[in-house]
């Protein structure tokens, strides 16, 4: 059984090895899986001094045409920023995540860098596609059971939690197959992530305090102890043993 002093002091061991080359790639992840917001904003300028510019506009807005060009023009942009984030999100911040899980899960094992190509490693032919399809479902259906209420979504994503790993180290798996051996790790281990996670919230406020960026250097370290409960969940729950 793990705990989370065991595997923020391996992690904390291991990161001397390569914290910066960590925060690159956390870094470098972070803008490629960073949600793209973006729209139109509109605002009209009121100006009581100037009677025919005040004129014109009422003329202009008078009109409902220009209202309804507006709004459709609105909905265009919106609805072609949401496409491409989706799209965005789907076949290249996915395949990323997988990377930096490769990433930190190689490193955390050999406490060594790794080597900074290994983000981009899920890109490379015969595993780019296994990889997005598998995120893709793995995402619908959290969304499909957060739709059902609150509790089940969040339950679901913590049974769906080592499927990006499972994804790193072995690219080709089977979709099922990841899904049930994330089921299997997880089984029992839900709550104590989540409290794991949870653990880190000092380290951001703490960061946070420093000139209000200081939580990105924290990064390497929850990175580096989430590898870590991978390989200590694949070693007691798949019966793969680590070198080290």
């Amino acid at each position: 059984m793990w705990t989370r002093e065991e595997l923020k002091t391996r992690a904390k061991t291991g990161l001397k090895f390569y914290y910066w080359y960590g925060f690159l790639v956390c870094f470098v992840a972070g803008l490629l899986g960073g949600a793209v917001s973006a729209g139109p904003q509109f605002s009209v300028s009121y100006n009581q001094r100037v009677n025919r510019q005040l004129h014109y506009m009422e003329d202009v807005f008078g009109d409902p045409s220009f209202f309804i060009g507006l709004l459709l023009l609105f909905l265009s942009i919106a609805m072609l920023v949401s496409i491409f984030s989706i799209c965005f999100s789907v076949f290249v911040s996915n395949v990323v995540f997988v990377g930096k899980c490769r990433y930190f899960s190689i490193s955390t094992l050999e406490q060594r860098n790794a080597g900074f190509e290994e983000l981009f490693g899920g890109f490379k032919r015969g595993r780019y596609m296994n990889i997005v399809k598998t995120q893709f479902f793995r995402s619908l259906y959290e969304f499909l059971w957060g739709l059902l209420f609150i509790i089940p979504g969040i339950v679901k994503h913590y049974e769906y939690y080592m499927v990006p790993y499972l994804l790193a180290e072995y690219p080709t798996i089977d979709r099922k197959e990841a899904f049930r051996l994330s089921k299997v790790m997880m089984d029992g281990n839900k709550l104590d992530t989540w409290v794991l996670e949870l653990s880190f919230i000092g380290w951001y406020f703490l960061g946070a305090l420093c000139c209000c960026f200081g939580g990105v250097f924290v990064h390497p370290y929850r990175e580096a102890t989430i590898a870590e409960l991978y390989l200590k969940l694949r070693q007691e729950r798949l019966g793969i043993y680590r070198d080290r």
